[in-house]
Protein backbone atom coordinates (compact mmCIF):
# COMPACT_ATOMS: atom_id res chain seq x y z
CA UNK A 1 0.00 0.00 0.00
CA UNK A 2 3.07 2.43 0.15
CA UNK A 3 2.91 5.16 -2.07
CA UNK A 4 -0.77 4.31 -2.86
CA UNK A 5 -3.87 6.66 -2.40
CA UNK A 6 -7.77 5.59 -1.70
CA UNK A 7 -10.43 7.51 -3.42
CA UNK A 8 -10.85 9.55 -0.79
CA UNK A 9 -7.45 10.31 -0.48
CA UNK A 10 -7.60 11.14 -4.24
CA UNK A 11 -10.82 13.10 -4.35
CA UNK A 12 -9.70 15.58 -1.28
CA UNK A 13 -5.88 15.99 -3.09
CA UNK A 14 -7.40 16.91 -6.59
CA UNK A 15 -11.12 18.65 -5.72
CA UNK A 16 -12.91 16.10 -7.86
CA UNK A 17 -15.63 13.76 -7.22
CA UNK A 18 -15.45 9.50 -6.62
CA UNK A 19 -18.13 9.27 -9.54
CA UNK A 20 -15.62 11.67 -11.96
CA UNK A 21 -12.82 8.89 -11.02
CA UNK A 22 -15.18 6.09 -11.61
CA UNK A 23 -16.49 7.68 -15.05
CA UNK A 24 -12.59 7.99 -16.08
CA UNK A 25 -11.86 4.98 -15.67
CA UNK A 26 -15.00 3.94 -17.10
CA UNK A 27 -13.87 5.37 -20.65
CA UNK A 28 -10.28 3.61 -20.11
CA UNK A 29 -8.83 7.09 -19.56
CA UNK A 30 -7.07 5.86 -16.38
CA UNK A 31 -7.12 3.03 -14.10
CA UNK A 32 -7.17 1.92 -10.22
CA UNK A 33 -6.40 -1.87 -8.58
CA UNK A 34 -7.82 -3.96 -5.90
CA UNK A 35 -4.58 -4.89 -3.84
CA UNK A 36 -4.77 -8.38 -2.11
CA UNK A 37 -6.39 -8.55 1.69
CA UNK A 38 -7.86 -4.99 0.99
CA UNK A 39 -11.42 -4.70 -0.27
CA UNK A 40 -10.95 -1.63 -1.80
CA UNK A 41 -9.20 0.06 -5.12
CA UNK A 42 -6.53 2.26 -4.82
CA UNK A 43 -4.33 4.16 -7.41
CA UNK A 44 -0.76 3.92 -7.66
CA UNK A 45 1.78 6.87 -8.52
CA UNK A 46 1.29 6.12 -12.22
CA UNK A 47 -2.18 6.78 -11.85
CA UNK A 48 -2.30 9.24 -10.23
CA UNK A 49 0.10 10.77 -12.86
CA UNK A 50 -2.45 9.83 -15.52
CA UNK A 51 -4.84 11.35 -13.53
CA UNK A 52 -3.13 14.62 -13.57
CA UNK A 53 -2.92 14.49 -17.12
CA UNK A 54 -6.52 14.68 -17.83
CA UNK A 55 -7.05 17.69 -15.66
CA UNK A 56 -4.86 19.71 -17.20
CA UNK A 57 -5.88 18.46 -20.77
CA UNK A 58 -9.13 19.19 -19.54
CA UNK A 59 -8.49 22.75 -18.49
CA UNK A 60 -7.14 23.15 -22.11
CA UNK A 61 -10.87 22.81 -23.45
CA UNK A 62 -10.48 19.50 -24.97
CA UNK A 63 -13.22 16.68 -24.72
CA UNK A 64 -12.75 13.46 -23.26
CA UNK A 65 -12.66 11.59 -26.38
CA UNK A 66 -9.72 13.79 -27.38
CA UNK A 67 -7.72 13.55 -24.29
CA UNK A 68 -7.80 9.55 -25.30
CA UNK A 69 -6.88 9.96 -28.39
CA UNK A 70 -4.07 12.06 -27.08
CA UNK A 71 -2.57 9.63 -23.84
CA UNK A 72 -3.17 6.23 -25.68
CA UNK A 73 -0.80 7.15 -28.42
CA UNK A 74 2.66 6.84 -27.39
CA UNK A 75 4.09 10.26 -30.06
CA UNK A 76 3.34 13.69 -30.69
CA UNK A 77 1.46 13.07 -33.52
CA UNK A 78 -2.31 12.51 -32.40
CA UNK A 79 -1.44 15.88 -29.43
CA UNK A 80 -0.42 17.78 -32.55
CA UNK A 81 -3.41 17.67 -34.61
CA UNK A 82 -5.57 17.89 -31.77
CA UNK A 83 -4.12 21.35 -30.65
CA UNK A 84 -3.94 22.19 -34.14
CA UNK A 85 -7.62 21.69 -35.17
CA UNK A 86 -8.38 23.28 -32.15
CA UNK A 87 -6.37 26.75 -32.38
CA UNK A 88 -7.86 27.10 -35.57
CA UNK A 89 -11.30 26.95 -33.95
CA UNK A 90 -10.00 29.99 -31.54
CA UNK A 91 -9.45 31.25 -34.38
CA UNK A 92 -12.36 31.06 -36.02
CA UNK A 93 -14.02 32.03 -32.85
CA UNK A 94 -11.12 35.42 -32.05
CA UNK A 95 -12.36 36.63 -35.46
CA UNK A 96 -16.61 36.17 -34.83
CA UNK A 97 -16.13 37.79 -31.72
CA UNK A 98 -14.21 40.42 -33.22
CA UNK A 99 -17.01 41.24 -35.55
CA UNK A 100 -19.68 41.25 -33.19
CA UNK A 101 -17.23 44.04 -30.54
CA UNK A 102 -16.62 46.37 -33.66
CA UNK A 103 -20.68 46.17 -34.43
CA UNK A 104 -21.15 46.88 -30.64
CA UNK A 105 -18.92 49.19 -30.75
CA UNK A 106 -20.94 51.15 -33.08
CA UNK A 107 -24.04 50.62 -31.35
CA UNK A 108 -22.76 52.53 -28.17
CA UNK A 109 -21.67 55.50 -29.99
CA UNK A 110 -25.02 55.89 -31.62
CA UNK A 111 -26.24 55.18 -28.13
CA UNK A 112 -24.50 58.00 -26.68
CA UNK A 113 -24.96 60.05 -29.20
CA UNK A 114 -29.35 60.49 -29.58
CA UNK A 115 -28.95 59.49 -25.04
CA UNK A 116 -32.83 61.47 -25.30
CA UNK A 117 -34.30 58.35 -27.54
CA UNK A 118 -35.59 54.93 -27.06
CA UNK A 119 -33.36 52.21 -27.72
CA UNK A 120 -34.80 50.35 -29.87
CA UNK A 121 -35.74 53.33 -32.14
CA UNK A 122 -31.86 54.48 -32.35
CA UNK A 123 -31.02 50.69 -33.52
CA UNK A 124 -34.24 50.59 -35.95
CA UNK A 125 -33.90 53.90 -37.30
CA UNK A 126 -30.41 54.02 -37.76
CA UNK A 127 -29.48 51.66 -41.54
CA UNK A 128 -26.22 51.99 -41.34
CA UNK A 129 -26.62 49.77 -37.94
CA UNK A 130 -29.31 47.75 -39.23
CA UNK A 131 -26.68 46.92 -41.81
CA UNK A 132 -23.84 45.95 -39.42
CA UNK A 133 -25.56 43.88 -37.32
CA UNK A 134 -27.53 42.00 -39.95
CA UNK A 135 -23.93 41.59 -42.16
CA UNK A 136 -22.48 39.29 -39.24
CA UNK A 137 -23.12 35.93 -39.59
CA UNK A 138 -25.73 33.89 -37.76
CA UNK A 139 -22.56 32.04 -35.69
CA UNK A 140 -21.14 35.25 -34.82
CA UNK A 141 -23.64 35.22 -31.88
CA UNK A 142 -23.88 31.99 -31.21
CA UNK A 143 -20.02 32.12 -31.29
CA UNK A 144 -19.96 35.16 -28.81
CA UNK A 145 -21.97 33.26 -26.49
CA UNK A 146 -20.15 30.05 -26.75
CA UNK A 147 -16.84 32.71 -26.19
CA UNK A 148 -17.78 34.66 -23.29
CA UNK A 149 -18.92 31.36 -21.37
CA UNK A 150 -15.59 29.88 -22.11
CA UNK A 151 -13.90 33.34 -21.34
CA UNK A 152 -15.95 33.28 -17.88
CA UNK A 153 -14.74 29.51 -16.93
CA UNK A 154 -11.15 30.48 -17.56
CA UNK A 155 -11.23 33.61 -16.01
CA UNK A 156 -12.21 31.39 -12.59
CA UNK A 157 -9.86 29.53 -10.23
CA UNK A 158 -11.12 25.29 -10.22
CA UNK A 159 -11.83 26.63 -6.72
CA UNK A 160 -14.91 28.25 -4.55
CA UNK A 161 -14.58 31.06 -6.62
CA UNK A 162 -15.59 29.52 -9.88
CA UNK A 163 -19.41 30.02 -10.94
CA UNK A 164 -22.24 29.75 -13.72
CA UNK A 165 -24.58 31.77 -14.95
CA UNK A 166 -26.78 28.93 -16.59
CA UNK A 167 -28.25 28.22 -13.48
CA UNK A 168 -32.34 27.42 -13.60
CA UNK A 169 -34.52 27.57 -10.57
CA UNK A 170 -37.04 24.54 -10.62
CA UNK A 171 -39.74 22.75 -8.72
CA UNK A 172 -39.80 18.91 -8.91
CA UNK A 173 -43.14 17.31 -8.52
CA UNK A 174 -43.93 15.10 -5.07
CA UNK A 175 -44.12 11.86 -6.22
CA UNK A 176 -43.58 8.18 -5.26
CA UNK A 177 -40.43 6.47 -5.79
CA UNK A 178 -38.60 2.70 -6.76
CA UNK A 179 -35.37 2.90 -5.79
CA UNK A 180 -31.92 0.85 -6.06
CA UNK A 181 -29.29 1.66 -3.06
CA UNK A 182 -25.51 -0.07 -4.30
CA UNK A 183 -22.59 0.20 -2.69
CA UNK A 184 -19.05 -1.23 -3.29
CA UNK A 185 -17.80 -1.00 -6.80
CA UNK A 186 -19.25 0.15 -9.89
CA UNK A 187 -22.58 1.41 -7.73
CA UNK A 188 -24.11 3.55 -10.44
CA UNK A 189 -23.98 0.90 -13.31
CA UNK A 190 -25.14 -1.83 -10.68
CA UNK A 191 -28.30 0.24 -9.65
CA UNK A 192 -28.92 1.73 -12.60
CA UNK A 193 -28.82 -1.67 -14.36
CA UNK A 194 -31.58 -2.90 -11.21
CA UNK A 195 -33.45 -0.02 -12.37
CA UNK A 196 -33.79 -0.09 -16.06
CA UNK A 197 -35.02 -4.10 -15.36
CA UNK A 198 -37.96 -2.89 -13.39
CA UNK A 199 -38.95 -0.41 -15.49
CA UNK A 200 -38.57 -3.06 -18.74
CA UNK A 201 -40.34 -5.49 -17.40
CA UNK A 202 -43.31 -2.79 -15.88
CA UNK A 203 -43.14 -0.89 -19.11
CA UNK A 204 -43.39 1.95 -16.46
CA UNK A 205 -42.61 4.33 -19.79
CA UNK A 206 -46.59 2.97 -20.93
CA UNK A 207 -48.04 2.81 -16.83
CA UNK A 208 -46.18 6.20 -16.28
CA UNK A 209 -45.30 9.01 -19.29
CA UNK A 210 -43.82 10.99 -16.78
CA UNK A 211 -41.22 8.94 -15.16
CA UNK A 212 -38.16 10.48 -14.38
CA UNK A 213 -34.83 9.45 -12.78
CA UNK A 214 -33.00 10.94 -9.98
CA UNK A 215 -30.07 9.79 -8.66
CA UNK A 216 -27.52 10.81 -5.57
CA UNK A 217 -24.44 9.90 -3.79
CA UNK A 218 -25.17 7.67 -0.55
CA UNK A 219 -21.65 6.16 0.36
CA UNK A 220 -23.21 3.36 3.28
CA UNK A 221 -20.08 3.23 5.83
CA UNK A 222 -17.87 6.41 5.34
CA UNK A 223 -14.27 6.38 6.04
CA UNK A 224 -10.84 6.50 4.44
CA UNK A 225 -10.94 3.24 2.47
CA UNK A 226 -13.08 4.67 -0.39
CA UNK A 227 -16.55 2.99 0.01
CA UNK A 228 -19.05 4.07 -2.53
CA UNK A 229 -22.42 3.88 -3.09
CA UNK A 230 -25.12 5.31 -5.13
CA UNK A 231 -28.90 5.59 -4.91
CA UNK A 232 -31.48 5.84 -7.84
CA UNK A 233 -35.14 6.89 -7.60
CA UNK A 234 -37.06 6.26 -10.61
CA UNK A 235 -40.94 8.01 -10.35
CA UNK A 236 -44.23 5.25 -10.30
CA UNK A 237 -47.86 5.95 -10.39
CA UNK A 238 -49.56 6.14 -7.12
CA UNK A 239 -50.47 2.32 -5.97
CA UNK A 240 -48.04 1.13 -7.97
CA UNK A 241 -45.79 -2.26 -6.16
CA UNK A 242 -42.19 -2.41 -5.98
CA UNK A 243 -40.67 -5.96 -6.01
CA UNK A 244 -37.68 -6.20 -3.48
CA UNK A 245 -35.08 -5.84 -3.55
CA UNK A 246 -36.03 -2.27 -5.22
CA UNK A 247 -38.11 -0.12 -2.31
CA UNK A 248 -40.94 2.10 -2.69
CA UNK A 249 -40.22 5.47 -1.26
CA UNK A 250 -41.85 8.87 -1.13
CA UNK A 251 -40.23 11.85 -2.71
CA UNK A 252 -41.99 15.69 -1.55
CA UNK A 253 -40.39 16.88 -4.48
CA UNK A 254 -39.36 20.81 -3.93
CA UNK A 255 -37.63 23.38 -5.35
CA UNK A 256 -34.12 23.42 -6.99
CA UNK A 257 -31.05 25.45 -8.30
CA UNK A 258 -30.16 23.46 -11.47
CA UNK A 259 -27.87 23.42 -13.99
CA UNK A 260 -27.15 20.89 -17.23
CA UNK A 261 -24.26 19.09 -17.46
CA UNK A 262 -22.74 16.64 -20.28
CA UNK A 263 -21.80 13.17 -18.76
CA UNK A 264 -18.71 13.70 -16.74
CA UNK A 265 -18.45 17.33 -15.78
CA UNK A 266 -19.13 16.65 -12.89
CA UNK A 267 -16.23 19.78 -11.56
CA UNK A 268 -19.23 21.50 -11.82
CA UNK A 269 -21.16 21.14 -8.91
CA UNK A 270 -18.51 23.25 -7.18
CA UNK A 271 -19.87 26.01 -9.73
CA UNK A 272 -23.16 25.72 -8.88
CA UNK A 273 -22.65 25.05 -4.80
CA UNK A 274 -20.93 28.50 -5.27
CA UNK A 275 -23.81 30.33 -7.40
CA UNK A 276 -25.82 28.71 -4.34
CA UNK A 277 -23.50 30.59 -1.62
CA UNK A 278 -23.55 33.55 -3.52
CA UNK A 279 -26.86 34.59 -5.36
CA UNK A 280 -29.06 37.09 -3.68
CA UNK A 281 -32.21 35.54 -4.11
CA UNK A 282 -32.05 31.67 -3.10
CA UNK A 283 -30.34 30.17 -0.17
CA UNK A 284 -29.55 26.56 0.63
CA UNK A 285 -32.42 24.33 1.91
CA UNK A 286 -30.63 20.74 1.91
CA UNK A 287 -30.73 18.04 4.63
CA UNK A 288 -27.25 18.78 6.16
CA UNK A 289 -26.57 15.05 5.58
CA UNK A 290 -23.84 13.22 3.49
CA UNK A 291 -25.53 10.08 3.47
CA UNK A 292 -28.09 11.50 1.11
CA UNK A 293 -26.05 13.84 -0.66
CA UNK A 294 -27.26 17.09 1.58
CA UNK A 295 -30.33 16.06 -0.30
CA UNK A 296 -29.07 17.13 -3.60
CA UNK A 297 -29.93 15.00 -6.79
CA UNK A 298 -28.86 14.09 -9.96
CA UNK A 299 -31.72 13.67 -12.97
CA UNK A 300 -30.79 12.13 -15.84
CA UNK A 301 -32.68 13.64 -18.86
CA UNK A 302 -34.61 12.10 -20.83
CA UNK A 303 -34.83 8.75 -19.23
CA UNK A 304 -38.35 7.91 -21.09
CA UNK A 305 -36.93 7.69 -24.22
CA UNK A 306 -33.40 5.90 -23.08
CA UNK A 307 -35.50 3.03 -21.31
CA UNK A 308 -38.27 2.90 -24.02
CA UNK A 309 -35.50 2.41 -27.38
CA UNK A 310 -32.76 0.06 -25.33
CA UNK A 311 -33.54 -3.63 -24.96
CA UNK A 312 -30.89 -4.45 -21.97
CA UNK A 313 -28.50 -2.69 -19.71
CA UNK A 314 -28.77 0.35 -18.43
CA UNK A 315 -29.62 2.76 -20.79
CA UNK A 316 -26.54 5.57 -21.80
CA UNK A 317 -27.53 9.23 -20.57
CA UNK A 318 -25.63 11.89 -22.14
CA UNK A 319 -27.13 14.87 -20.01
CA UNK A 320 -28.08 15.33 -16.51
CA UNK A 321 -29.27 18.18 -14.42
CA UNK A 322 -27.75 18.81 -11.50
CA UNK A 323 -29.65 19.90 -8.58
CA UNK A 324 -29.25 21.71 -4.88
CA UNK A 325 -32.14 21.87 -2.76
CA UNK A 326 -32.80 26.27 -2.69
CA UNK A 327 -35.44 28.23 -0.66
CA UNK A 328 -36.06 31.69 -1.40
CA UNK A 329 -34.56 34.40 0.98
CA UNK A 330 -36.74 36.16 3.64
CA UNK A 331 -36.62 40.11 2.47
Amino acid sequence: MENMLTVSEVTRSYGISARMLRHYEKLGLMSSERKEGYAYRVYRPEDIQRLRQILVLRKLRLSLKEIGEILNDPGPATAISVFEKNLAQMDEELKALNAVHDVVSEFLKALKKRHALPAGEVILQDSQLMALAEALSPSSTLIQEERRNIVEKLEQTEQAGRRITDVRIVHLPESDVAAAHMTGDDPEDRAGRMIAGFARETKLWEKHPGLRLYGFNHPGPVDDTGWHGYEFWITIPDGMDVPAPLEKKHFPGGTYAAHMIQMGNFEEWAWLDEWVKKNGEYEYAGSGNPEDMFGSLEEHLNYHDHIAETTEGEPQTQQLDLLIPVKRKKK
